[in-house]
């Protein structure tokens, strides 16, 4: 642990850093910082203005610190560039510095902060990363060419060869920065591995549990753990009108913020072609032409519709698909982006839910998926299986025990 900061009148101190890429990253610090025993930690929180009021409705005393924001992130991704260039790295390492410097810390949690792996070990502070088990170096988790212009011209098969082709230098490309970055300040390099720098921190937690997304045995698999999925569900009322049995199964749609907004009509015209009602999650002003087919708001309580539905429609991220199975309930992702990709995988691979990539999204493709997951039993046992392994990593749990060892007198930041 580092030295001559923490006192033994106070209590230990625990910084959440929260990229604001996009609202899942916020909220899963949200949740994990909320299961902390305010009688025995004091407890800080830093973000970005943009989801700063999620944290404030917890309880949480919130720092505001730069972030690219969730506009500037998510057209970096689709354009398929580096989404923390050099310059974006060094301005968030002082602004990470600035607010470890305000609340002096005895432990940093980061999540998506990828300057954390400078910034927390040049104020020699332990990081404590979250992450997703797909990213790690150990897990087996096949790269595939993420949407893009080229792939929505020319198909992601076409596509997808070039890719494999050019991979390592697309991902070497994507984790140059952090290795400039690290060289400057004097430390290691991890590589030219994108998964090493997404993972980086002195304990990595994966929010996954391992019976659906493994990692191999290693060596470095020690600093490693497994904690389950952090759900979160906004506090909202259930639409009206949802008890009545009129024989239609329901549909809980949420692309979340991460989410194309253009396939949202694709996908509701696809759920009542099915004989579907839609529960929707859409944007203040959205309109559809299916009467009371279709039931739409700008904010629904996630957890509660995935109880009551047949099946979620996500945008194939782990926040949608894991609130999903949380409750039992088959998924349809539709993935973009890489990370949506990953995850899609091993949920595919787990025979709890079906992926139609965004790029090749059509009324046929949707339909054919849904109505397989509404008519065929096996996506549902599959899903309750899962539950019943989310069952044994309680997140809730987990993390505190995990935040004692951290704190421990063997505890300490590594370079």
């Amino acid at each position: 642990m580092h030295e001559g900061r923490r006192s033994p009148t106070r209590k230990p101190r625990i910084l959440f850093i929260a990229e604001a890429a996009t609202l899942a990253h916020v909220v899963r610090s949200v949740v994990l910082a909320t299961t902390l025993d305010a009688g025995r930690y004091e407890v800080g929180f830093a973000t970005a203005r943009d989801f700063r009021a999620h944290a404030e409705a917890a309880g949480l005393a919130v720092r505001e610190l730069y972030s690219i924001g969730t506009r500037a992130y998510l057209d970096a991704v689709s354009a398929g560039r580096p989404v923390y260039p050099y310059a974006t790295l060094e301005r968030y390492v002082e602004d990470d510095l600035r607010v470890i410097a305000e609340f002096e810390p005895d432990l940093i949690v980061g999540d998506f902060r990828l300057s954390l792996a400078v910034s927390a070990r040049l104020a020699k502070t332990p990081y404590l990363a979250i992450s997703n088990a797909y990213w790690s170096p150990l897990a087996d988790a096949p790269y595939e060419a993420p949407v893009h212009a080229a792939t929505r011209m020319f198909g992601p098969r076409i596509v997808g060869t070039a890719f494999d082709a050019l991979r390592p230098l697309i991902i070497a490309q994507h984790a140059w920065p952090m290795r400039r970055l690290r060289r400057r300040h004097g430390m290691p390099s991890l590589g030219l591995d994108l998964r090493a720098v997404f993972t980086e921190g002195d304990t990595t937690l994966f929010a996954d549990v391992p019976a659906m997304v493994p990692t191999a045995a290693a060596a470095s698999a020690a600093r490693y753990r497994y904690i389950g999925p952090v759900v979160w569900s906004p506090p909202a009322p259930l639409p009206e009108g949802l008890d009545g049995e009129d024989g239609r199964p329901l549909v809980y749609v949420s692309l979340g913020s991460s989410g194309d907004p253009a396939a949202l009509g694709l996908v509701v015209d696809a759920v009542v072609a099915c004989g579907a009602r839609a529960v929707v999650a859409a944007p203040s002003g959205w309109t559809h032409r299916h009467g009371d087919a279709v039931v739409a708001r700008s904010v629904l309580p996630g957890s509660e519709l995935a109880a009551r539905a047949k099946v979620v429609v996500c945008n194939g991220g782990s926040p949608g698909s894991h609130q999903a199975l949380e409750q039992g309930t088959p998924v349809l992702g539709i993935p973009a982006n890489l990370d949506q990709l990953l995850n899609m995988r091993y949920l595919v691979r787990s025979g709890a839910g079906l992926s139609v990539r965004a790029d090749e999204l059509s009324p046929a493709s949707l339909q054919a998926s849904l109505r397989r997951l509404l008519s065929e039993p096996a996506f549902g046992d599959r899903a309750r299986a899962v539950q019943r392994e989310f069952a044994h990593y309680p997140a809730r749990e987990l993390f505190p025990a995990v935040v004692d060892t951290m704190l421990g007198p063997a505890s300490g930041a590594r370079t």
